[in-house]
């Protein structure tokens, strides 16, 4: 004997009312999210730069007690100039920055043209925060000088050196001990 089927009365699929509120609530969640999600990104690039150039200015400090020499980082403002005691000024070199070291308190510092190749004094090549951090530039350059015991030889401490970009400033502070921190 066949039995009589069933028909189904469950509706297969969502109605039109279900899908439009999905489409309402993804909505509503992307209002929320996109414009935190394009405000860290820009945050990035400043929180990035500023703490690679404390990374970095640490990295002087550890070179001129290891070295036993005196090590300064130059850092060019956005119009390619360094304040006292560095007095440089390069438009070529705006909002880069380099590690670099000297024998004694009077040998002169290495030329702003020399590479790491070139002159041994030169640590590093030069860093360009606005090309490295898109939008990040160099407010207020700065010289940080160590001595070969890793403190700081700048007459005014603390040191700053401030970054702007899209999300913000941030200030690295260099203290007379040599600790940088992002302020």
């Amino acid at each position: 004997m066949m039995g009589i089927r069933k028909a189904r009365s469950e509706p297969n699929g969502m109605t039109l009312v279900e899908l439009l509120s999905v489409i309402v609530m993804i909505g509503i969640l992307c209002a929320i999210a996109v414009p935190g999600i394009l405000g860290s990104i820009h945050r990035t690039g400043v929180d990035g730069a500023s703490r690679r150039l404390t990374e970095d200015i640490r990295l002087a400090q550890s070179n001129a007690i290891t070295k036993g020499m005196q090590t300064r980082l130059i850092v060019f403002d956005q119009s390619g100039v360094v304040p006292d005691p560095g007095n440089l000024n390069d438009p070529a070199k705006a909002n880069k920055y380099r590690i670099e070291m000297r024998s004694g308190p009077l040998a002169p510092w290495p030329s702003v043209n020399d590479y790491p190749g070139a002159n041994s004094n030169v640590l590093t090549v030069w860093q360009d925060l606005g090309s490295q951090y898109r939008g990040v530039a160099v407010t207020q350059g700065s010289a940080i000088l160590f001595n070969s015991q890793g403190f700081l030889m700048n007459a005014l401490a603390p040191v700053n050196t401030v970054l702007q970009g899209p999300g913000g400033s941030k200030t690295v502070q260099t203290t007379a001990i040599g600790k940088a921190t992002v302020l």
